[in-house]
């Protein structure tokens, strides 16, 4: 009697389905993980809204472990005598293992991982990796910080452990015509859970944009999506669809116009210009804003130099990734749901800031201490217009390695200085730092130098700040320094929010971001909204750029442009002056007064009809310039 509850177990049909159902018992646990590893990102969720968030999530886990066990079924399945093989239970326990493993890995990863791109990783994260050329390393310093990823994931080798000892499909029908009958049923049950759990033909299969059904905020559809989900869905797919909000040409280029035609009564002036692009550099980290709260201060040295350039209160980055910053600054080109680089559109030709000025007589070069080819940006930096790149392999001194990311900032820059002295002028250059970066680490001789803060991150941007101070100290003693214009912008915020404003979508992408220079009068604190891809049209506009050109900022020295700025965060925002609308797929679902509401909290959209139906149009505009210029291939000026 006791070997019968076993015998039922070892019926094949039995035992895929319990097998299937302990797989997405450990999906759930999974998702639970996830909550809890990043429960700050999604404060002030209900039971109610948990509740309908986790059942949302089961539809998806059951589409990915179908994915991840299909050979695996199809092989239990198939007609056959095979079942009395003993190599084919190994064969099939170690499939069953080894798919589960990988998938249950992925989720565990994403459970650290979405602190840094708050999103849960796609096709195309896994094809970022490919530019790691110190991935070795990276994967070293990874399983050792993030020991407690590993150690869940051996968890759950346990629990697949269990599910193979006690659960094995050993006996399938005996008669041949009852097992094709039961496949047919299996195949049939197998396509309706590959699509969601619908087979009526006017239904799509379950895709990304369903989750938002189960919840409230954008950011939540995280919870609802595990990741092999969001891996397969966006395997191999171009997203990007024409638009057609608005038919006349002439119509759409009177709301949204991304060709920047100069005035040509003045003449070019040729000024050098340098770009700070700063590792994880949040506003949170800046005491110009923060002056009043505790976590701020943490940058005096450019905090010192943005009081005397041209900022705002309100900048912000275009993305959420170091390879996002680069397209918006240099060419003004933004990146939404994936990043520019590694988008089908990556070919197209682009007008870019180094590349015009090059035209004009401009030597260009771009720094970066990292290992050369990091991130793709040496290949990026070369198709855009730069012909000088100096990265760890021309500084050639790994007595400066920080051991992961590259040269430590101050000796980098240090190098920086020197090189650019060589330079003829006018020149355009464009460093991007990288100590301030995950394990934040600075260099032993300025343990305890720096103020502490709630996170190790803020000591190190105090470190890049003295480093940058450095350099700029060693530069206005040459001859160049009066005749260059410089930027400094974040890259991306850290994914260390502190404060209550800066972790929810809006805060997420706030950065520095301001332009100084010793002869050119910027020292203003502007009312308008900055963001990195207004940096190309607005460099050009200082200069007196005489040629037209196309990038999807503004001139934020222009009085005439539109005050905006846009970002993607799960779902897009489009802020106009001090109002933000965020949007449903295409449809307003929100409306805030950023500036006076930080916390978000009361919607306007029905309020401010007038702001919001302007506001949704001129979105529409700009997001029909955007994708269809992207199909078309035309960011460029003829």
């Amino acid at each position: 009697m006791s070997k019968t509850p076993q015998k039922i177990l070892d019926f094949t049909p039995f035992a895929l389905i319990i097998r299937v159902l302990a797989i997405l018992i450990l999906f759930s646990i999974s998702r639970v993980h996830f909550y809890l590893s990043n429960a700050s990102f999604f404060s002030g969720i209900s039971f109610l809204e948990a509740f309908q968030i986790f059942k949302g999530g089961i539809r998806f886990d059951i589409v990915s472990v179908l994915y991840i066990n299909l050979l695996y079924i199809l092989l239990n399945i198939i007609p056959g005598n095979h079942h009395k093989s003993v190599l084919f239970h190994k064969i099939s326990n170690l499939i069953f293992f080894i798919t589960n493993a990988i998938g249950l890995l992925a989720n565990c990863i994403d459970t650290t991982y979405y602190q840094f791109n708050l999103r849960r990783s796609t096709f195309t994260s896994l094809t970022e990796l490919k530019d790691m050329n110190n991935l070795g390393d990276l994967f070293s310093s990874f399983l050792i910080r993030y020991w407690q990823v590993w150690a869940v994931w051996l968890m759950f080798w346990v629990g697949l452990y269990f599910i193979i000892k006690f659960l094995q499909p050993k006996r399938n029908f005996d008669d041949k015509h009852t097992q094709f009958d039961f496949a047919f049923l299996s195949v049939f049950v197998i396509v309706a859970g590959l699509r969601g759990g619908d087979l009526h033909h006017a239904t799509r299969p379950l895709g990304l944009n369903h989750a938002g059904e189960y919840v409230k905020e954008a950011n939540q559809v995280a919870l609802v999506f595990n990741t092999p989900f969001t891996i397969f869905k966006t395997l191999g797919k171009q997203k990007t669809q024409r638009l057609a909000y608005f038919d006349s040409e002439k119509y759409l280029d009177k709301i949204y116009n991304p060709i920047h035609v100069p005035d040509t009564s003045k003449p070019f002036k040729p000024m050098n210009v340098v770009v700070f692009v700063i590792e994880s550099y949040s506003e949170e980290a800046s005491g110009v804003y923060n002056k009043d709260q505790n976590t701020g201060g943490f940058t005096p040295f450019l905090d010192s130099l943005r009081l005397k350039s041209f900022y705002s209160d309100y900048s912000f980055a275009n993305g959420k990734k170091s390879i996002e910053a680069l397209p918006a600054i240099w060419c003004g080109v933004p990146s939404f749901t994936q990043p520019f680089v590694l988008s089908p559109f990556s070919t197209n030709r682009l007008n870019s800031l180094p590349a015009l000025l090059k035209e004009k007589g401009y030597h260009t070069s771009f720094f970066h201490g990292a290992p050369n080819g990091s991130m793709g940006f040496q290949s990026f930096s070369n198709l855009i217009g730069i012909d000088h790149y100096f990265g760890k392999d021309e500084y050639a001194n790994d007595s400066d390695f920080d051991g992961i990311w590259g040269i430590w900032d101050e000796e980098f820059l240090n190098y920086m200085e020197k090189q650019v002295d060589k330079f003829p002028q006018p020149f355009f250059s464009t460093v991007f730092t990288l100590s301030s970066h995950d394990p934040f680490k600075i260099p032993s001789k300025y343990k305890g130098k720096f103020k502490k803060g709630p996170h190790p991150i803020y000591e190190t941007l105090s470190y890049t700040d003295l480093a940058i101070k450095k350099f700029l100290e060693k530069a206005k003693n040459k001859p160049w320094f009066k005749n260059t214009i410089f930027v400094f912008s974040g890259d991306h915020t850290s994914s260390h929010a502190t404060l209550p404003e800066f972790s929810n979508s809006i805060g997420r992408f706030r950065v520095p971001i301001f332009f100084y220079s010793p002869k050119e009068i910027l020292k203003e604190k502007s009312l308008k909204n900055i963001q990195q891809i207004d940096v190309m049209p607005s460099i050009l506009g200082l200069l007196n750029y005489p040629k037209p050109f196309l990038a999807f900022g503004k001139n934020v020295f222009s009085q005439s442009e539109n005050n905006f700025a846009v970002n993607h965060f799960g779902e897009y925002q489009w802020h106009s002056n001090k109002f933000v609308m965020q949007f449903e797929g295409d449809k307003p679902k929100g409306l805030f007064n950023f500036a006076n509401d930080s916390g978000l909290k009361i919607n306007l959209l029905n309020q401010e009809r007038h702001i919001a139906k302007k506001m949704e149009q001129d979105f529409k505009g700009f997001l029909q310039q955007y994708q269809n210029r992207m199909i078309d291939n035309k960011l460029t000026v003829k």
